[in-house]
């Protein structure tokens, strides 16, 4: 009896994780075949008055910090580029060009993107060889992280990089006829994590443009562009998007706690969808958090080994998903703190006895850094994968002194 209600509830979890995939897919997929875009309506705004006007910039910048919906814009401003009958709001949609850039296989739309270092002599690791993996991603959504992109082409561990051989394809590609008679356009996305000899060669493409071409950069750390890039492009800045805004996407693709979920995720769409897809809610993720913020302050060894023990049993990406959890729950802690204007507890723990105004208490300006430091180190080696049990325990034991006494004693100190 025992073991045949342990398969279905088995059955039920899996069920309900393949219930979750189709939603976001088939979501997902439609949207594009739409040719919508769901945020930034000022700056899709821009584009398309630009476009009417026949004023596009040759080469553009769209900057912003992960998980705000600047690829699903730049993949719609790419399509509406090589639309053969465009509207007065976008791509049509159902133009031989734009069935193609649905399936993300238009002749005239070269993706550059992050690859591995090469594994053999053969592999020359150009984003061309990587394609079947980058639209598998973007058929499930274009609010991926780049470390969803390492996982797709099962090389996690390798050192990614735009390497210089791609600058010469983008020169080659770009000095060709275009296939259907119109524009040519190179997305770059992430091109932050082009190398130095790479940023040189693109950027002659940049001052040197051949007739109707559009090369689109998509970038996390400007910063860390060419200052000769930056000062030869069109800049477009995305924010990040608001908690309401990323609770509304959440509500319209049928997400029963998009409040709580776009709150805990900061916005952060991308995060948003990586907690649905751990298969068990936030609410459930804030009783364990509960839970283990207690036993780490009272260094409850037992009990730490316990939830040690539970987190191991689960997948990584739960793990580290439930680190990210306890990373923005702590900075709501450290803001209820320093700001007396903001009060309330977060509905994630409605219904329980823990008290963010409370937790609060143990979260200051003298711990936090170190605090999220070492959450973020834990992230980093469960996602490398590091024993789970062994890194929660360790983090478990740093996090009762930094709340306790503000400060790691020496022997923990790295």
């Amino acid at each position: 009896g025992a073991v045949a209600i342990a398969m279905m509830v088995s059955l039920v979890i899996i069920l309900q994780r393949y219930q979750f995939k189709c939603l976001i897919n088939s979501t997902s997929l439609s949207i594009f075949a739409a040719m919508t875009v769901h945020f930034h309506k000022t700056q899709q705004d821009l584009i398309l008055q630009a476009f009417k006007a026949g004023r596009n910039s040759h080469a553009q910048l769209f900057m912003g910090p992960a998980g705000n919906g600047k690829l699903e814009l730049a993949l719609w401003y790419a399509a509406l580029m090589l639309c053969q009958q465009p509207t007065d709001h976008g791509p049509c949609g159902v133009c031989s060009s734009c069935l193609q850039n649905k399936a993300f296989t238009h002749p005239d739309l070269q993706f550059i993107f992050p690859t591995p270092s090469a594994a053999a002599e053969k592999l020359k690791a150009l984003s061309i060889e990587f394609m079947p993996q980058w639209r598998d991603l973007l058929q499930q959504n274009a609010f991926f992280s780049f470390d969803d992109w390492k996982r797709a082409t099962g090389n996690y561990e390798k050192s990614f990089e735009i390497r210089v051989a791609e600058a010469d394809q983008i020169s080659k590609n770009l000095s060709y006829k275009s296939y259907a008679g119109g524009y040519k356009v190179v997305l770059v996305w992430l091109a932050e994590w082009m190398n130095v000899a790479t940023a040189n060669k693109i950027l002659k493409n940049i001052e040197e443009p051949e007739d109707r071409t559009l090369i689109l950069l998509v970038c996390e750390q400007a910063d860390r562009l060419l200052p000769t890039i930056r000062s030869r492009v069109q800049s477009v800045f995305f924010p990040p998007l608001q908690v309401s805004e990323c609770a509304n996407y959440l509500t319209s693709i049928g997400v029963k706690e998009a409040n709580e979920i776009a709150r805990i995720a900061d916005g952060n769409l991308h995060q948003a969808l990586s907690f649905l897809e751990s298969n068990e809610g936030v609410r459930e993720m804030g009783v364990l958090f509960a839970r283990w913020m207690r036993v780490c302050y009272t260094v409850n060894m037992k009990e730490i080994l316990s939830i040690s023990d539970l987190l191991s049993k689960k997948s990584r990406s739960y793990t580290e998903n439930f680190l990210r959890f306890s990373l923005q729950i702590i900075r709501e802690a450290l803001l209820l703190d320093k700001s007396s204007a903001i009060h309330g507890d977060n509905p994630v723990f409605s219904g329980s006895d823990f008290k963010i105004a409370n937790f609060s208490k143990l979260i200051h300006e003298e711990n936090t850094h170190g605090i999220l430091q070492e959450i973020d180190q834990a992230v980093y080696e469960i996602s490398r994968s590091v024993n789970i049990k062994i890194v929660m325990t360790d983090l478990s034991i740093r996090l009762h002194y930094l709340m306790k006494r503000g400060v790691l004693p020496e022997a923990l100190q790295n």
